[in-house]
């Protein structure tokens, strides 16, 4: 089985089961402040269609509450709660490549991001909600310390990485700039289009 395959079962898994079914009752138990989807009905993309749960609504429903749901049996154990996939994928890429944790962690993002690349490159917000999950699994897991590292790590991947794409003669902090302010028109062009009117399905 390829990487890429691997990746992609991974994120099926991710997705699948009661438990997530349990979590997007919670979610849609408040309506979208986004898209206006009523309680109980799944958020709307700009073209009316079903999509992932707006970051909005995820926000003001707030955390699923995993532990009390374990402590009423609601989640199946096996003497243990079931570590979240990201956990799985970190420690996989820590055998694969003999790092420790912070990189396994780091490197288990980048992997989500890339997996995810066109829909980060149109803006997707169903994608930007993925990797909002990724990361809030780590950060429940690791804790502010942990999540640190992970921070760290990240910023010197992208500062290398800039450096590289700049050039020996290049302007690194000017590249990352122009990085920066492209991601967040991007962001503010899509939040003007979710404002806007959109034809709702029926």
């Amino acid at each position: 089985m390829s990487q890429q395959e691997q990746w992609g079962q991974w994120r099926r898994q991710c997705r699948s089961g009661e438990t997530i079914r349990m979590v997007r009752a919670w979610y849609r138990r408040v309506e979208c402040p986004t898209c206006r989807s009523t309680e109980g009905r799944a958020c709307r993309s700009p073209a009316g269609y079903p999509t992932e749960h707006h970051r909005a609504r995820r926000d003001a429903a707030g955390p699923p509450p995993y532990e009390e749901w374990t402590k009423q049996g609601l989640i199946p154990q096996d003497g243990h709660v079931p570590a979240p996939a990201v956990l799985d994928a970190s420690r996989t890429a820590r055998n694969e490549f003999g790092i420790d944790e912070s990189l396994g962690d780091a490197v288990a993002v980048v992997r989500h991001i890339l997996a995810d690349r066109l829909g980060l490159a149109l803006g997707d917000d169903a994608t930007l909600d993925r990797l909002d999950e990724v990361v809030r699994a780590l950060v429940l897991a690791r804790g502010p310390e942990g999540s640190a590292d992970v921070i760290t790590v990240l910023a010197s991947q992208v500062a290398t990485l800039t450096l590289g794409l700049a050039g020996p003669d290049g302007d690194p902090e000017g590249l990352f700039a122009a990085s920066i302010r492209s991601q967040v028109d991007l962001a503010r062009r899509q939040q003007r289009t979710e404002r806007s009117p959109y034809p709702r399905e029926t």
